[in-house]
């Protein structure tokens, strides 16, 4: 399964990673919590992904 990191401090998007799904699926595994299956939006040039951890949604900002 295809996963999405961001920093735990800002929430900002730093890339992609894959879990195996049959990992997930055992009771002791915990996905870490810079991690999340939320898909990002598509960002344009001048914009930064921001991760809202307690809506658990992306948020576009631009840079400018």
């Amino acid at each position: 399964m295809k996963t999405y990191l961001f920093k735990p401090e800002t929430g900002a998007y730093l890339g992609e990673n894959f879990i195996d799904e049959a990992l997930m699926k055992s009771d002791s595994f915990v996905i870490p919590s810079n991690v999340t299956t939320v898909a990002p939006p598509e960002g344009g040039r001048g914009h930064e992904m921001i991760f809202v951890a307690d809506a658990q949604c992306w948020e576009v900002h631009s840079q400018w």
